[in-house]
């Protein structure tokens, strides 16, 4: 039964509509998987343990200790994670960040790409359909509404839906890019508590090297 009706919609559906049906399910799918994941981080998130405002060496190592254990980690303990083992190294934090903005980013572009291409298969298959529409007018000696009906049903269709797909990808890509500049906010603020704790604590060991 399946089978019948897939067969039936590719036999009976103009291909503009079958090229749009397929950016709608590809346009949604990815929007659903922007979904989860932030959904996911949200619920990960854990507020910063106060050991990382702790320069001594022990409170540090139990910090790191606890962090590794963790299978899934949110992404400021990612950043967390990756300033401390590398004691506040630029690169390697960078790295981190660049990482983590990686999978955040991720079919955004795709998104911002079908939002481009819908509306003008849309266009497209107005002008299709129009010229289906004339071309059915012109062959018959009377027109009729039923010849033009089909053409002018592609010219509808496919207008909607484009702008259906851009609209709806435009506003996801929209939402998500806002996430993102949440995001790097809160990394931001754990990049520069790491690098003041790791700055007190370079600063008490010359202290103390000073004082011997």
């Amino acid at each position: 039964m399946i089978r019948e009706a897939i067969t039936h919609l590719v036999l009976n559906t103009h291909p503009l509509v079958l090229v749009l049906r397929l950016l709608s399910v590809l346009c949604f799918a990815m929007i659903l998987d922007r979904i989860l994941f932030w959904i996911a981080s949200a619920l990960r998130y854990r507020p910063m343990p106060p050991e990382m405002y702790d320069s001594g060496k022990s409170s540090r190592e139990e910090l790191l200790a606890r962090l590794r254990r963790v299978k899934r980690r949110h992404y400021t303990g990612e950043i967390l994670l990756a300033s401390l083992e590398s004691f506040g190294s630029r690169d390697r934090v960078g790295q981190a960040v660049s990482e983590v903005l990686d999978r955040m980013s991720s079919k955004l572009n795709a998104l911002e790409l079908i939002a481009k291409i819908a509306p003008l298969v849309g266009i497209l298959g107005t002008v299709v359909g129009l010229i289906m529409s004339f071309c059915e007018v012109g062959a018959m000696a009377t027109a009729s509404p039923t010849a033009i009906s089909k053409g002018i049903g592609v010219a509808l269709k496919t207008t909607a839906d484009g702008l259906t797909i851009s609209i709806s990808a435009s506003v996801a890509c929209a939402g998500f890019k806002w996430c993102i500049q949440r995001a790097m906010l809160r990394i931001g603020r754990v990049i520069c508590a790491t690098q003041c704790t790791a700055n007190v604590g370079h600063a008490g060991c010359d202290s103390a090297a000073r004082d011997q």
